[in-house]
């Protein structure tokens, strides 16, 4: 990427651990990074797009590309509130907002020599845990048997079936009891016999049961480009934790360099490939032989949290390098050898635990953006 060319960051600023971790290393480098929570904002100022007979399309303003680089597209918000706007004109600006920001984002391909990190449209489709299986059915990935429904016949039927199957969530969710004030997590979990003994229990909730796989460890694999970045994840203690994000939430998740092979890396590589991704955090589920059982990508997944456990895993130098580049076969050399732990101990993240502390007090490190998904 020419020098004058900056990468653009778009996720929400109070909170994104990451997006700040990525804008201080490239500077460290030398790279000034635009920051902003959504595009058409003061970070990155007023954009238009151009379409006639004689040019075709083109972009202007905050996705010049004269200007813009490689755009992360990590956390992105529409704007949603309107300060010197009436209150009755908010919910129209907010549509237009909305419907403005569908059609730029549906251009992304506008500008073949700009990666998107990843791309708007594939990431929409990336997030469907279906179109996940379906993409890993095609590039010869083995995984669980899968049942997504909310037919109590069918789940009942499933279980009996397979016998040991985990209930997961579309999406991991957290709330507080308004009476006791304790905490509760949707993770993963064993499907019990008293689980499915109510019918509208299960009508009015669908869910993912998957066979559990009975395996040795996790291995959650960051691929960053071309580069597939491997850590295995335990627990301290064996306590038949399911989902390793359960434990994380206790202070109980350790890591080490994994290993993937050759071939297991090559179907990864066709799976980012049919889903349109250049990055995505991938958990594997290795079992007793050895091999190793796809569960799920999450294409805006976390790092951080893993380069914390296991230093040795160079994922925010390469990120950043990748951001910096432009491309998928960037070199870990154009950026200065900063790792996650300098971060941690520069006046960026002070700076930013500042602005960031009040919104995540009480609210633990997922808030924070350096763990879970």
């Amino acid at each position: 990427m020419p020098a004058h060319r900056r990468p653009l960051i778009l996720s929400s600023l109070a909170h994104d651990i990451h997006a700040s971790a990525a804008r201080w290393a490239l500077r460290a480098s030398g790279i000034d990074a635009v920051w902003a929570a959504a595009l058409g904002q003061a970070e990155t100022g007023p954009m238009s797009l151009h379409c006639d007979a004689d040019t075709g399309l083109h972009m202007s303003g905050a996705l010049d590309d004269a200007s813009i680089g490689t755009v992360w597209y990590r956390r992105a918000r529409n704007p949603e509130s309107f300060p010197r706007a009436h209150q009755s004109d908010q919910a129209f600006l907010r549509g237009e907002w909305g419907r403005f920001l569908k059609n730029v984002y549906a251009l992304t391909d506008q500008g073949a020599d700009r990666l998107w990190v990843n791309r708007p449209n594939a990431a929409a489709m990336a997030e469907n845990k279906l179109v996940q299986l379906r993409a890993a059915h095609r590039c010869g990935l083995r995984f669980p048997a899968t049942l997504v429904s909310h037919d109590p016949a069918e789940i009942r039927r499933f279980v009996q079936r397979h016998g040991r199957v985990v209930y997961k969530p579309f999406m991991t969710h957290t709330w507080k009891d308004a009476e006791s004030g304790r905490m509760f997590s949707t993770y993963a979990r064993i499907v019990e016999a008293s689980m499915l003994d109510d019918d509208d229990s299960l009508l009015h909730c669908p869910g993912i049961y998957q066979v559990y796989v009975d395996k040795r460890y996790d291995l959650r694999v960051t691929a960053i480009g071309d580069r597939y970045l491997a850590a295995r994840l335990y627990c301290e203690h064996d306590d038949g934790v399911v989902d390793w994000r359960a434990r994380q939430a206790v202070q109980g998740l350790r890591a080490q360099a994994g290993e993937l092979s050759a071939a297991d890396q090559a179907k990864l590589a066709a799976l980012m490939r049919e889903l349109g991704l250049v990055f995505g955090c991938i958990d594997l589920a290795i079992d007793a032989n050895g091999d190793a059982h796809f569960l799920e990508i999450n294409q805006a997944g976390q790092f951080l949290f893993v380069e914390d456990l296991v230093p040795s895993l160079p994922l925010l130098r390469a990120m950043s390098a990748m951001l910096a580049e432009g491309r998928a076969d960037y070199s870990l050399a154009t950026i200065a050898e900063v790792s996650y732990a300098d971060y941690c101990a520069s006046e960026e993240h002070r700076a930013w635990w500042a602005q960031a502390s009040e919104g995540l007090q009480g609210r633990g490190p997922a808030a924070a953006g350096i763990s879970l998904e």
